[in-house]
């Protein structure tokens, strides 16, 4: 069978669990008895186990069946979760993110050895071998509780000395075991699967002890269409049902509870009369065919979309809303009253349909900053300071394009924060701080924008140092550096080449990424700030657009040319007169309400022939901000709001800093998308 069809689902849930192993590591390293989080780290292990083993990779289901291993003797208490142990098992998810991405790669993975993390593993299960394993028992000292008697299950469920202890501990805390029969439709493709997503369902409502046939033969398809697992659990049976009906292709469902007999009561003649008992004798097979199906229609409420292909259905939109604003045009220019009414029920429909592509494409940030944890405790770690990172937000939405693109300024920012910011702990104790610094990642909506900000409490950054080492590398003057704030000097960090680290490192040093940090949140339409104070610390704000495809606009023209201004950056429009303008310092400015706002010709910016602007007595100033600055653009004509699609000028026209994109108008004709920011500068 071909299983590369099945290869992309492969790659997203792996690095899905990866990433949740990571996070959970974390906890587990923070709070060593927390058995939930180690429950939690053995599922994502063993869907990894059976997914791989069912692709044929290998490589990657031996390691997290020694993976298992472990986490099962933690799990028992019959190992620690030491930091040493912890190391080990994030090596190992280092290690299977490289086998994973291996395979995303289509590169040999025999170049990634696992030889030694198998032998650690192994090692540490040796070392604890002197306590019963759980999975592997058989011998003469097996306890045997044969169900066969008819009409109840015939799964055979032979359970162990260890597994029997499993099930009584639970029921001394409330909890019950349940006898899960599941049988498979006839002609069911991927056999192995279905059965790894039924052990996942049940897992996530309790402890999955045993199966028949056993873990590997379910993995290598070795049975027929039906298997037994034995599930320790406090859900009702009625939702152990539902979760094993959500996953397709499944036939029927039984659950029963099951009851061990009393110790001293021989085993072979206890069983046929008290093992099993059913939970739901009282419905008939076809009632529970019924809940069956129904069950199967509310589930799989969601799929797994490929971006692009979300990505095409913009575009399709996004030609939808160019021609709707045609049409609107041929309706306005003729005078069709019955079109333009027309288009405006069609531009309702077309609004809601953009709203829930858009929407579609929203992805909770907290895909980026959940990769940020296990970062900065490995950077802390080399460093050797104490760092607590706080998340906050993570639940803000924010375009899949976004999203892909602001990992490595955050990672950028975060480095920066452990090694600039955050001081040793020693120095810490001294300037009577707390010795575990604080580095905080908050993300949260604010208007049409997001809010992404790092934050620390480190030593912040002094202008004085700032201002010297840009004077000592050449990128300002002396005379320049003498007339600079605090706030200008502190921006200075964010000019190529600039470093105030006396040595390179592997972390941070070489200059490059602040300006790096900076040119790439303005390629999406953001702009990154920063404000410090001595022993206090330092906050990077980054504001980012909601969306990159589809935007409000107003439209402008200069010398006959059309421009579109992005309506988030504009504060208000204003006419003046020529006399308005002054001079202040060779640069003219306006004065709105009590603040100074310098005056940008676009003529001049855009290097057009003068239109003659200065002889018009009425000038049209559209005043923009990009943060707290602003200014005033002057234009010739006002044309109105507009909603535009943004569309790429290609590798050729790449770089033109003061244009952002561009923009197919109503009538077919091109406008340009000014870049507020650059126009600024």
């Amino acid at each position: 069978m071909d299983m590369n069809q099945y290869t992309g689902m492969f790659l997203e849930e792996s690095r899905e669990h990866l990433q949740n192993m990571n996070r959970c590591l974390l906890d587990l390293e923070n709070d060593p008895a927390n058995l939930s989080v180690l429950d939690e780290i053995f599922r994502s292990a063993h869907t990894i186990k059976g997914m791989s083993a069912t692709m044929g990779f290998t490589s990657i289901a031996e390691l997290t069946h020694e993976m298992e291993n472990v986490l099962d003797l933690l799990r028992k208490a019959e190992l620690k979760a030491d930091h040493h142990i912890v190391d080990i098992l994030f090596k190992c998810v280092d290690t299977l993110e490289q086998l994973v991405e291996s395979v995303a790669s289509q590169t040999d993975p025999s170049s990634i050895s696992t030889k030694s993390l198998v032998q650690q593993l192994t090692g540490l299960v040796k070392h604890g071998e002197s306590a019963p394993a759980l999975s592997t028992q058989s011998g003469p000292d097996m306890l045997v509780y044969p169900v066969a008697e008819s009409g109840k299950p015939s799964s055979n469920l032979i359970l162990n000395d260890t597994e029997a202890k499993v099930i009584r501990s639970a029921n001394h805390s409330g909890i019950r075991a349940f006898e899960v029969t599941v049988a498979l439709r006839e002609g069911c493709l991927l056999k192995s699967a279905r059965a790894y997503m039924v052990m996942r369902a049940l897992e996530e409502l309790g402890d999955v002890i045993k199966s028949v046939p056993s873990t590997e033969d379910l993995e290598k398809e070795n049975f027929e269409l039906s298997f037994a697992l034995l599930l320790v659990s406090d859900a009702e049976p009625e939702k152990i049902e539902q979760a094993v009906n959500s996953v397709s292709e499944i036939e029927k469902v039984t659950v029963f509870s099951y009851i061990l007999p009393e110790k001293d009561t021989p085993a072979n003649t206890v069983a046929a009369n008290s093992v099993v008992e059913p939970v739901q004798s009282e419905k008939t097979e076809k009632a529970v065919h019924n809940n069956a199906v129904d069950h199967k229609m509310k589930g799989g409420q969601s799929v797994r979309v490929d971006i692009e292909k979300l990505d095409n259905l913009l575009n399709l939109v996004g030609e939808l809303v160019i021609n709707k604003t045609r049409l609107e045009q041929i309706g306005l220019t003729h005078k069709l009253t019955d079109l333009v009414e027309t288009i405006e029920q069609m531009d309702r429909v077309t609004t809601d349909l953009q709203a829930v592509v858009m929407k579609v494409r929203m992805v909770p940030v907290g895909q980026v900053f959940n990769r940020f944890p296990r970062m900065v405790r490995d950077l802390s770690h080399e460093l050797g300071k104490e760092v607590n990172l706080i998340i906050q937000g993570e639940e803000t939405e924010l375009d899949r394009t976004v999203i892909d693109e602001i990992g490595d300024p955050l990672v950028h920012l975060l480095r920066n924060a452990i090694d600039h910011g955050v001081e040793n702990p020693a120095i810490r104790r001294a300037k009577g701080k707390n010795p575990t610094g604080e580095v905080r990642l908050i993300a949260r909506h604010e208007g049409n924008n997001v809010i992404i900000m790092v934050e620390d409490d480190g030593q912040g950054i002094n202008p004085d140092i700032v201002k010297q080492k840009a004077v000592e590398k050449g990128l300002i003057s002396p005379a320049e550096a003498e007339k600079m704030d605090a706030g200008e000097a502190v921006r200075l960090v964010f000019l190529p080449g600039f470093s105030t680290a006396a040595a390179v490192t592997d972390i941070s040093g070489r200059g490059v990424g602040m300006d790096a940090v900076k040119t790439k949140i303005e390629s999406l339409g953001g702009m990154v700030d920063v404000e410090t104070k001595l022993n206090e610390g330092s906050r990077f704000k980054i504001r980012l657009p909601l969306t990159l495809a589809i935007i409000q606009a107003l439209l402008i023209s200069v010398c006959d040319e059309i421009y579109a201004i992005p309506l988030g950056s504009i504060d208000s429009t204003i006419n003046i007169t020529p006399h308005d303008i002054k001079t202040v310092q060779n640069q003219e400015v306006i004065l709105l309400r009590g603040q100074i706002i310098p005056i940008v010709r676009l003529t001049k910016a855009l290097n057009i022939p003068s239109a003659g602007q200065q002889e018009q007595e009425e000038l049209f100033v559209v005043i923009v901000h990009m943060g707290d600055h602003r200014a005033g653009i002057i234009v010739d004509t006002l044309i109105g709001q507009q909603e535009i699609v943004i569309k790429s000028l290609g590798k050729l026209l790449a770089g033109i800093k003061v244009v952002a994109g561009a923009t197919i108008l109503g009538n077919g004709q091109v406008a340009l998308i000014l870049d507020v920011g650059s126009l600024m500068q």
